[in-house]
């Protein structure tokens, strides 16, 4: 299978337009080596539909303008009757990727999911018209622990022996990513690595910008400055392990405390009650966010908190170290392999110990405050080498050389 050209064609199919993935296609669509096409899915993102259904919020995360600038795309019709990425396995049938991989003579497919039937429809086109074709999910070993035997056993017989046997390559995000694909038998010369973070030119010039309104900010909270600021942004579901923060906050001895929810969803009901029983003063639920806001909350928080159950990835971690932010993240946290030293730039704790957690939010507290300023100085060093080390382009031009020894 050689491949050996001025100019590469290569497409992705992604579900709908992701804010975090649109600035890799704009870095692709520059390189003049590469002739992209994305080709999604679903417009859920643009029509808000995301938000409505994760946040119970209206609005979108950024306008239709960011999401679609700068790269070639196509959506494709999609034929299931109860139409939605969300929706495991008949969300999305998009059955004309069939003509675009058979017509596109691609030199790549790269495809973002294997959970939908268009999923399927790809992968069986790339076999069949013999396109080599990648995966490039943020899937991680750590949410098999959540799965029964019997479970990971029948994904072990489809995906492992199957569908990964039959993949000429895989993107690897981090750490907890690999050990995945290690462990449904992917050979170590398959996997190249894309870390799972783009767009960190634009977001440095946003910290920048943002860095003299900090004091500003909090003042509109009325923050004092001695006041620890904790942060966690995202969706209110049950596995992000809320519950568990807010039990582990109301142990902290400290009155000078404050704990921001930025975001929205099915339980904040629930929430908003547990922290009324527990009688606690000092924690404020913001709403959902456009991301031009959350920027805000970054720059006036000392530390991010990310505790879920289950993560396959856990984007905010990435984006509250590029504010030089300390973070604690639970031991669930795809990310945390990758970005987190425990103890030298935040906490990791046993998922779901929220007496752990406490003790975690502690540590962090009783650190003298040039000290915890020098975790947040580490978490930015640590995802500055990080983005730095794997340039998106080079490794996907790595890829197509990887082909040509297949």
């Amino acid at each position: 299978m050689k491949v050996n050209k001025s100019q590469y064609k290569i497409a992705i199919v992604s579900p709908t337009p992701f804010y975090y993935h649109v600035p890799l296609y704009r870095k692709l669509a520059r390189a003049p080596e590469i002739n992209l096409t994305v080709y999604y899915c679903s417009d859920e993102t643009l029509r808000g539909e995301e938000v409505k259904r994760m946040y119970r919020a209206k609005g979108q995360m950024v306008n239709e303008e960011e999401l679609l600038s700068g790269y070639n795309f196509k959506f494709l019709k999609n034929y299931s009757p109860f139409p939605s990425y969300m929706r495991w396995p008949f969300g999305l049938i998009n059955l004309g990727i069939w003509r675009e991989i058979k017509e596109g003579k691609y030199d790549m497919v790269i495809l973002q999911a294997w959970a939908n039937l268009t999923w399927w429809i790809a992968f069986f086109a790339c076999l069949k018209f013999n396109t080599p074709v990648f995966f490039m999910t943020d899937t991680n070993i750590l949410s098999d622990l959540q799965k029964s035997r019997l479970k990971i056993g029948l994904r072990k017989i489809l995906l492992g022996k199957f569908i990964f046997k039959r993949t000429t390559g895989f993107f690897v995000s981090g750490k907890a990513n690999k050990q995945f694909y290690k462990a449904y038998g992917v050979a170590e010369r398959k996997m190249l690595k894309l870390p799972h973070w783009w767009g960190y030119e634009e977001l440095l010039l946003k910290v920048q910008q943002l860095k003299p309104e900090r004091e500003k900010l909090r003042d509109s909270f009325n923050i004092r400055k001695t006041d620890l600021v904790i942060l966690y942004a995202g969706r209110f579901a049950k596995e992000k392990g809320l519950f568990d923060l807010i039990d582990a906050f109301s142990k902290v001895v400290l009155q000078e405390k404050k704990l921001f929810f930025v975001g929205d969803g099915p339980i904040r009901h629930q929430l908003e009650g547990r922290v009324k029983q527990l009688k606690l003063k000092e924690i404020y639920f913001t709403g959902f966010q456009r991301r031009e806001i959350l920027f805000k909350f970054y720059t006036m928080a000392d530390a991010l908190v990310l505790p879920s159950r289950e993560e396959p990835w856990g984007m905010v971690v990435a984006e509250a170290t590029s504010f030089s932010l300390p973070v604690i993240t639970s031991s669930m946290v795809g990310a945390a392999l990758d970005l987190i030293k425990d103890g030298y730039n935040g906490f990791i704790f046993p998922a779901g110990d929220s007496k752990k957690l406490a003790s975690c939010i502690e540590k962090l507290i009783n650190l003298p405050e040039n000290e915890r300023l020098i975790f947040g100085q580490r978490s930015f060093e640590m995802i500055n080498e990080w983005v730095k080390k794997y340039d998106p382009v080079r490794q996907i031009l790595k890829a197509l050389k990887l082909i040509n020894k297949l």
